[in-house]
């Protein structure tokens, strides 16, 4: 049997100052974001620019509209965006206290809140997410191919590739970690910089 030895105590390991909550609205062809700290911010939108969806959440807000996403960081006090295919279709976004997801069915799209910065991870031609696992540190994206993590530490989208045959057994998501099983394998994922780490069976 695999015995991990690991820090359940992740919270306090990596303390979360949330204190200032964010609200977005879209208001006179701008979207606007609040919170105690920053106070009001905008930014405007384009003429034919259509907002699809929106959310906030602990340090961040996110817009989605037909061609871009917009982010709001309330430890940076400004926006940020990142253009997107206007034919891509959104599928999910989640919303987490220091991290923002869309995911569309090209992209996955991150936003980390304590800095304001968006990433982008592109989809393979065959690749397809067949679910998504996430909590207040992470969160993991299952597809056909790999696993694919996102974090607020984290530089961009760290992956784990299956191998030949492998297939996933169990799912675990608690104490902050997000822990895949495999036939071959045993893959832990957190708020670390290294982003995954792997046991072999």
């Amino acid at each position: 049997m695999l015995a991990l030895a690991w820090p359940l105590s992740l919270a306090n390991a990596q303390t979360l100052e949330l204190d200032d909550d964010v609200s977005v609205w879209i208001e006179g062809g701008q979207a606007v974001a609040t919170s105690p700290l920053s106070g009001r911010r905008e930014i405007p939108l384009d003429v034919q620019e259509i907002v699809v969806g929106s959310g906030a959440k602990g340090i961040n807000a996110i817009v989605v509209t037909s061609r871009r996403l917009l982010g709001f960081s309330s430890r940076t006090f400004a926006w940020s965006d990142i253009d997107r295919d206007v034919l891509e279709k959104i599928v999910e976004r989640r919303m987490m206290p220091t991290f923002s997801l869309v995911r569309t069915d090209t992209h996955i799209y991150g936003f980390r809140g304590a800095n304001g910065i968006w990433f982008a991870e592109t989809l393979g031609v065959r690749e397809k997410v067949e679910r998504m696992h996430s909590n207040d540190y992470g969160a993991v994206a299952v597809t056909n191919e790999r696993l694919i993590g996102f974090g607020p530490l984290l530089g961009a989208f760290p992956s784990k590739a299956f191998g030949l045959h492998e297939h996933i057994t169990k799912v675990t998501n608690e104490n902050g970690l997000i822990l895949v099983t495999t036939s071959h394998r045993t893959l832990v994922f957190g708020s670390r910089m290294s982003g995954w780490d792997e046991f072999e069976q």
